[in-house]
């Protein structure tokens, strides 16, 4: 229907806490400020009616609708923005639902039509199931099921008459391609993600209790009974809140996860434990997957698996992932589903040659020697320990090893659907990205890599990071890759 649609009336009550949320740093020096001054007049109580009226001002003046092959958002009031986005455009529909969405039985639509900010169309807030309908219209316009169903626009529907199974499309016709073991949550530290998130709740936690050491005997108690343990202890409690602090993460973020696939080939992932987000991704959006194998999971026999797609916005983190942190077993056979090509998949890849490897290993054993030698400018002039001298042997074996296995991880094959490229050795990752998907090349030297006449070929796409590297290819398979792949563009490089 064409008539135009409101948001949910229960967004009155969402947008005041997430103001709020916003202005809780402003909140909290206004009520420090004020508990130190004898003016009884509470002006600051202004603030709660005004965001309370700017939240209705903000439902009064934003509506949608979808009519001519399109979707239509207006909202504001003086400065009125319409916006609109072709159906046969859309690419991805995200739905999340943070804690106070899910109590209200709301959640966040944003549709998305290509890569960037303005490139999507945001409608907080929906309820669920409405929300659900509108991403079905969307994504499966061509499935009689689906377009028989209440239409997301238009008069409103009394959900309690609606039948049961209203999402993306029956829940018999779609197929569950992956659900979490929570046996894979002991991954969680063996990840640079992982460690990052590990690392900032823990200086988060830190300053904390560094704020609070003048004040709280207790915590200076502790600090002091943790100073006064051995090293190794201390090493141990550290690795152990780290892990603790990753797994957590690892929780909050996946737990729940399912990749479903439904008859049009769609594929709709579902995650989050406090915060629950849905994904629905346009199979004709799809450019190839990426394997991803981090030093620490390829260890633990373990990988992880992400979408190459049009649509995704790099602010919508994780909207790409098709598998968390999983077993090598698992990801493969999920790769092979996804995209049924096993040598693209699991094949193995052309190797890049002695000047390769050579450059690898350069790359890694000269920035070692460059600290060995400042270590001994600084041994001669100010007098450094010569101790500092004795993790030499091992920083240079750790740099050869490191450059071998980045060459290793090199490779590169052209099968009839697809280009596979590899690369990296503490983050390696294996991209499979479809010939159909690449618009256009670019062939890079710098002057070392002429010297060993080899070159880094970047295949440009629409999708995912927009360009993907066959790193340090020796320079005539580089056009020979092109000229396999793209043979019409092949003679504008020479």
């Amino acid at each position: 229907m064409s008539e135009w649609r409101r948001l949910n009336a229960r967004m009155l009550l969402v947008h005041p806490i997430e103001t709020l949320v916003r202005l809780l740093p402003a909140v909290l020096v206004v009520l420090i400020a004020r508990s130190g001054s004898d003016n009884d007049a509470r002006w600051e109580l202004i603030a709660l009616p005004v965001i309370v009226a700017w939240g209705v001002l903000r439902w009064v003046t934003t509506r949608y609708r979808i009519i001519d092959g399109q979707i239509e958002l207006q909202r504001g009031l003086l400065n009125k923005q319409t916006t609109t986005a072709r159906l046969d455009k859309v690419r991805t529909v995200d739905l999340t639902a943070r804690l106070h969405h899910r109590i209200l039985g709301l959640a966040k639509v944003e549709i998305s039509t290509g890569g960037g900010q303005r490139d999507r169309l945001v409608l907080d807030s929906l309820l669920l199931d409405e929300g659900r309908r509108l991403r079905a219209e969307l994504l499966h316009r061509a499935d009689p099921e689906v377009t028989s169903m209440p239409a997301p626009t238009g008069t409103p529907i009394d959900l309690d008459e609606l039948a049961s199974g209203v999402e993306t499309a029956p829940a018999s016709d779609e197929e569950v391609l992956l659900r979490l073991d929570p046996s894979w949550i002991r991954y969680a530290p063996l990840t640079t993600t992982g460690l990052a998130t590990a690392a900032a709740g823990l200086g988060f936690l830190t300053q904390g209790f560094s704020r609070l050491g003048d004040t709280s005997e207790l915590i200076v108690e502790r600090a002091r009974w943790v100073r006064d343990l051995d090293w190794w202890v201390d090493a141990v409690l550290v690795l152990v809140l780290i892990c603790s602090l990753a797994v957590s993460a690892y929780v909050l973020t996946f737990w729940g996860f399912r990749l479903t696939r439904n008859r049009l080939g769609s594929l709709h992932t579902r995650r989050g434990l406090l915060t629950t987000r849905e994904t629905s991704i346009d199979p004709a959006r799809i450019r190839g997957i990426q394997i991803d194998e981090p030093l620490g999971l390829r260890l633990a026999g373990a990988r992880r698996l992400k979408v190459v797609t049009t649509g995704l916005l790099k602010e919508q983190g994780g909207s790409d992932w098709l598998c968390p942190p999983a077993p090598a077993a698992a990801v493969t056979a999920l790769s092979r589903e996804i995209t049924p090509d096993d040598a693209a998949v699991s094949g193995e890849l052309r190797a890049h040659g002695p000047a390769a490897r050579r450059r690898r290993v350069t790359r890694a054993v000269v920035p070692v020697l460059v600290v060995l030698a400042l270590l001994v400018v600084a041994r001669t002039v100010w007098g450094w320990s010569a101790a500092l001298l004795g993790i030499a042997p091992a920083l240079l074996v750790t740099s050869v090893a490191l450059g071998i296995d980045r060459y290793r991880s090199l490779g590169h094959v052209v099968t009839p659907r697809h280009l596979v490229t590899r690369h990296g050795s503490l983050d390696r990752q294996r991209v499979v990205l479809d010939r159909d998907g690449i618009i256009g090349w670019k062939v890079e030297q710098s002057f070392f890599q002429r010297r060993a006449a080899i070159a880094t070929l970047v295949a440009t796409t629409a999708a995912g990071r927009q360009h993907y590297d066959v790193v340090d290819v020796p320079i005539e398979e580089a056009y020979a890759v092109l000229a396999e792949v793209s043979p019409e563009l092949a003679g504008q490089f020479r």
